[in-house]
């Protein structure tokens, strides 16, 4: 990770702290509740709204979309228009670009033509056909999930539904997000106290897949420690032993610590000297000229403890 990357990194850390979640986060099954339609469409063009007014900031553009196939909703023409902002901006806008194939999650304008993305940037995945074609069966699943009337039956599938979900790599963020929608990085960044909440308890036979699936990655990232809390024992050596390694060999080869990944380490130990050098690194402002310096004397300070 290269100092412009870490830079990038916190500082849209330091965005969503300012404006504290401008959308909730959509994952797969709540886009596939909540949207009107969804299609998988090859973007043929993108030209200006020259109608768009300046407060229209979600407007300026329109994707002309090819639909290739409706997953929800009708749609009588192959060709629609999407409105949208290339823009970078908080919240994200979602975005298209000429010559890619998207999985959109829209919805009819009200009082204009065409249609808008659902969800902002959550609403509009471009996947290559192998990967749409999980997306798809995906969909399809739980849109047969939402059909039972029994609501404890349709927890129970909407569960195993969103075990299948982490355990596959294309679909993981999907499944993992809403699994912990209530415990991730940024909900408990500022306070390591907090106790997790679900929505979807998990059984012992789940529990293991996702540990299984946890253990079995080759480098862990962000998305595989949002597992940690899902996976974890009491006393859970095994799993503090694994992530104690992990972040030792990044620290080497990256030489710059993961936050998140000392966090967990600190709430698996228990240890209030870990949790304090970690505070010490959240304290550090991002633009002092020695930020990283003081990171890496951080990090160096942590692993000493382990």
């Amino acid at each position: 990770m290269n100092t412009k990357t870490i830079f990038l990194f916190l500082f849209l850390i330091t965005t969503f702290k300012i404006f504290a979640y401008p959308i909730e986060p959509r994952p797969l099954r709540k886009l596939i509740i909540e949207s009107e339609n969804i299609v998988y469409a090859k973007v043929k063009d993108i030209k200006e709204n020259k109608l768009a007014k300046p407060s229209d900031w979600n407007n300026s553009h329109i994707a002309i979309l090819v639909i290739q196939e409706v997953l929800q909703g009708k749609l009588n023409t192959q060709t629609i228009e999407v409105y949208f902002s290339p823009e970078f901006s908080c919240p994200m806008p979602a975005h298209y670009k000429k010559g890619t194939t998207v999985l959109a999650f829209l919805d009819k304008n009200k009082d204009e033509e065409g249609y808008k993305t659902h969800a902002l940037s959550y609403g509009a995945k471009i996947l290559k056909k192998e990967k749409y074609s999980i997306y798809k069966n995906r969909i399809i699943e739980m849109q047969k999930i939402l059909e039972i009337k029994d609501e404890n039956e349709k927890k129970i599938k909407t569960t195993d539904w969103l075990v299948d979900c982490s355990l596959d790599p294309v679909t993981r963020e999907e499944g993992i997000f809403d699994l912990t929608s209530n415990t991730n990085f940024m909900y408990f960044a500022e306070d390591t106290n907090k106790k997790p909440t679900y929505e979807f308890e998990l059984n012992e036979i789940q529990k293991n897949k996702l540990r299984a699936a946890f253990f079995a990655a080759k480098k862990i990232d962000t998305l595989d420690l949002e597992m940690v809390d899902l996976v974890k024992k009491e006393n859970d050596k095994e799993l503090l032993d694994f992530l104690i390694l992990n972040f030792k060999k990044q620290n080497e080869k990256e030489n710059v610590g993961d936050q998140f990944m000392m966090m967990k380490i600190a709430d698996l130990t228990n240890r209030n000297d870990l949790k304090q050098i970690i505070k010490k690194s959240y304290d550090t402002e991002i633009f002092d000229k020695d930020y990283f310096k003081i990171q890496k004397q951080i990090v160096k300070e942590f692993v000493s403890k382990l």
